[in-house]
């Protein structure tokens, strides 16, 4: 999952030879035209450092050590990334979409397949919770994929009580001087209770390390008494009032992200209706943009909120207008904003389109 935190992450990268790799990919189906294509990259990656004369090349075996890996080839979404650096980084990361087999070595990670990615709001958490397992997954327009949590994230509620409860399930720790703070039951709580709220803490604690910068919704999939105690102890800003109710452990991720097709529709809906009453106003203020050159313009005095563009307009861009439509979106994301693509049957608005955020000055 690429989170924002993760795309700052490698832009820090400016070793030279670092490593970009990209292949479309099969959701369901051909793992194996997946698991080659691959292969063929990593390949493809070595003989590229070996032209430009990099003095080693093993810093690539993680990649190519996924070739092998079957249960990482039986999950995938529509895309798929990595990034390899001499000093020992390596990163795979599933990605919604990817448009061609891309390998590039350069200094410091190519970057701009990412763009979208990062500034795509499209997208749905869902954490399915079980007394038995926590699983966590990435729902997208195109489907839905795992997320690896459990390096970080409780695997179930006996690891996460760690089978010790402490006195009357009561914690405690000092908050200045000799004054105790105390977590734990109320009178009217029972003990079942209390012990599903430290364990969802302890779950929301550990997810918080991985979505803590996000803005995605996030739909619990759980027995329904889980939803209120969840609404209540999470730190996530973002918990939804959806709520695929039932034991999920009986689910699959294709039956999970069935369950949430009507809010995604909603949420899509509603984003794209909100862009086009907004557009419309702005317009009538002159205070929106319709071109990518008056767009790149606005961006040089930050005055670009939103940006929404038909993804027909993108495959049709040239390589050198992609160059410069990716940089546009690397500039908007830098300056805090979002963007929007839509298909065809989604909104009447064509081409590109930007909303200002406030009137320039004209001479």
């Amino acid at each position: 999952m690429l989170t924002k935190n993760k795309f700052e992450e490698l832009r820090q990268e400016t070793a030279a030879n670092c490593v970009s790799i990209y292949v479309p990919t099969e959701i369901t189906g051909d793992y194996e035209k997946n698991r080659i294509l691959w292969k063929n990259a990593c390949q493809e990656a070595k003989h590229k450092l070996e032209a430009a004369g990099a003095e080693k090349t093993s810093f690539l075996q993680p990649a190519f050590d996924l070739i092998e890996n079957v249960d990482f080839w039986a999950h995938q979404t529509a895309g798929l990334a990595g990034f390899y650096s001499p000093e020992g980084y390596a990163e795979t990361i599933h990605l919604n979409t990817v448009r061609d087999n891309h390998v590039a070595v350069m200094s410091g990670y190519e970057l701009a397949p990412l763009l979208q990615e990062v500034l795509n709001e499209d997208r749905i958490f869902i954490l399915a919770l079980s007394q038995h397992q926590t699983r966590f997954f990435e729902a997208v327009q195109g489907g839905i994929y795992p997320v690896y949590i459990n390096d970080v994230v409780v695997k179930n509620m006996e690891e996460a009580l760690n089978i010790d409860e402490v006195g009357n399930n009561l914690q405690h720790h000092s908050s200045g001087g000799n004054k105790a703070v105390h977590h734990g039951s109320d009178a009217g709580l029972d003990k079942e209770e209390v012990r599903i709220e430290q364990y969802i803490r302890r779950v929301d604690d550990g997810l918080l390390e991985i979505i803590h910068d996000e803005r995605v919704p996030l739909v619990l999939a759980a027995v329904e008494e889980y939803h209120p105690i969840y609404k209540r102890v999470s730190k996530y800003n973002h918990v939804s009032d959806h709520i695929i109710a039932g034991n999920p452990e009986r689910l699959s991720p294709k039956e999970l992200r069935e369950q949430i097709t009507p809010f995604f529709d909603e949420i899509r809906a509603n984003r794209v209706a909100k862009f086009e009453r907004t557009h419309d106003a702005k317009s009538r203020e002159k205070l929106s943009c319709h071109s990518l050159t008056d767009i790149e313009q606005a961006l040089q005095y930050k005055n670009v909120e939103q940006v929404l563009v038909n993804q027909s307009y993108i495959d049709k861009l040239s390589d050198e207008n992609r160059i410069r439509f990716n940089k546009m979106a690397l500039d908007l994301h830098d300056q805090g904003g979002t963007l929007l693509v839509t298909k065809d049957d989604e909104t009447e608005l064509r081409d590109i389109h930007a909303i200002n955020r406030f009137a320039m000055q004209t001479v």
